[in-house]
């Protein structure tokens, strides 16, 4: 096979569509810019920047910046800056193949991350959905039984790879650039299916637990099989009525509340507030969960999907040491944040009185800050502010039972403040680098461990 820069069958660029905020500022200059620096990401770039297999973010921050308004100029020099750090999509020395990846072959070489592999899998699914487009393609080798049986786990690599593949996918979906659901596809399957052991199958049509069954023997897994087991037992508890037309809404809006709680709550009052790298993720790809369960057509697939992705935001869960989340702890943080200078563009006075929305700096500060995963967050819960910011104390999906009994401890306090908190705290923790602060880190520690808390906060 000779080896080119460019996939055989690439797809080609759409008008973009708007995003899910869809801010003002983005003009017709900014959407034919951005439009063609995904794809130029695309043909040019591996899904991985080095051998660790770290992701690479750049279509991520362009879109989350074109969504919330930024302008062509931010765009590109962002756009500059990260492609410099990226891998060409062929590195490496590249053997030479017979046939690359075919339909009768496609199984085979799961989950190998060498470095022709990517990029023959992403020809493999560009010509796939130029023939027979996004949904059917994501139905046929993410749900079906063949893409999921006999250790093939496509659902779980799909989710996998701390849900990487499901936000490049589901950012393709929501601006409407098919590449980039090859590209979700293609990571997919050279993504490990980390969470596998998690998952488990029904088949009744009322869903109980309706992912597919990791047939496999000995399934890839960092939990040991009692705890694997117990966490499927409490998700089989998760049912879906898939008659029900409010069902999926529901349950979609349950994952995004609980996600800007596993970012925001799970601190210890009285100490500095710490975000979680690996549950923030859980937040920027929640976003999506409406956008690909709209893209898929069968009500089974698209419940087997949100219980996929609720599976492996339990097994992170238990993977960071079970943090508790704290409803009072978020609760109690600012409503109308600002920077730690108390100015905006209202002034120290107009500020400490709650002044012009809090949502502007913000946005603003995460527009300009260097590290990719502050706009990605901030766009989602600005996002969740908008879809749940109206929703009063006792009314949060799930807080309360059918006799009004909390389900978690502080849960009855919720309410649509909490976005714009949690939206508060992150930012001072990650810096208001728009103000002149140091850029803050991600914590990895792991804070449902004690030793994590063991040392001092600086």
């Amino acid at each position: 096979m000779t080896t080119t820069n460019t996939p055989m069958h690439p797809l080609p660029v759409k008008p973009l569509q708007p995003g899910l905020v869809n801010l003002p500022g983005a003009t017709p200059a900014s959407a034919t810019l951005v439009a063609e620096l995904l794809h130029k990401d695309y043909v040019g770039h591996h899904c991985f920047y080095n051998d660790r297999h770290h992701t690479n973010h750049l279509s991520h921050h362009v879109l989350s910046l074109h969504d919330l308004g930024a302008s062509p100029e931010c765009i590109q020099a962002m756009f500059d800056q990260e492609a410099a750090t990226q891998r060409a999509l062929h590195h490496g020395k590249v053997e030479p193949k017979a046939d690359g990846i075919t339909e009768t072959n496609w199984t085979r070489h799961l989950g190998d991350a060498n470095a022709h592999m990517y990029s023959d899998y992403l020809e493999f699914f560009s010509s796939a959905i130029a023939k027979h487009g996004v949904s059917r393609v994501l139905e046929h080798y993410v749900f079906s039984p063949e893409a999921n049986g006999n250790g093939t786990l496509m659902l779980a690599r799909f989710v996998g790879g701390l849900v990487h593949p499901f936000i490049q996918a589901g950012f393709g979906i929501e601006f409407g650039q098919d590449f980039m659901v090859a590209q979700g596809l293609a990571q997919a399957a050279v993504t490990e299916p980390e969470g596998a052991s998690v998952m488990d199958t029904s088949t009744t049509r009322r869903a109980s637990s309706l992912c597919p069954t990791p047939q496999t023997a000995s399934p890839p897994r960092r939990l040991d099989p009692a705890r694997s087991a117990a966490l499927r037992a409490i998700y089989a508890k998760w049912t879906f009525d898939l008659h029900d037309a409010a069902d999926l809404p529901a349950k979609i809006a349950q994952c995004m509340w609980q996600a800007a709680l596993l970012l925001g709550a799970t601190g210890k009052a009285g100490r500095k507030p710490r975000m979680d790298f690996y549950l923030m993720h859980f937040l920027t790809s929640a976003l999506f969960l409406r956008v690909v369960v709209d893209a898929l057509a069968q009500p089974l697939h698209k419940a087997q999907l949100l219980q996929a992705y609720a599976r492996m935001v339990a097994f992170f869960v238990l993977l960071r040491g079970r943090p508790r989340i704290d409803c009072a702890l978020a609760m109690a943080y600012p409503a109308h944040p600002v920077p730690r200078t108390g100015r905006d563009a209202g002034g120290a006075a107009l500020g400490a009185l709650g002044g012009s929305s809090a949502w502007l700096p913000l946005l603003n500060n995460a527009g300009l800050h260097p590290e990719a995963h502050v706009v990605k967050t901030i766009r989602a819960l600005f996002y969740c502010a908008q879809r749940y910011g109206n929703t009063p104390a006792g009314a949060v999906v799930g807080a309360v039972d059918a006799d009004g009994k909390e389900t978690h401890e502080g849960a009855a306090g919720l309410d649509g403040t909490l976005f714009i908190r949690v939206a508060g705290v992150l930012t001072s923790a990650l810096g208001w680098v728009a103000h002149g602060d140091q850029e803050g880190s991600w914590d990895s520690s792991g804070l449902g461990w004690e030793e994590a808390w063991s040392k001092e906060d600086e």
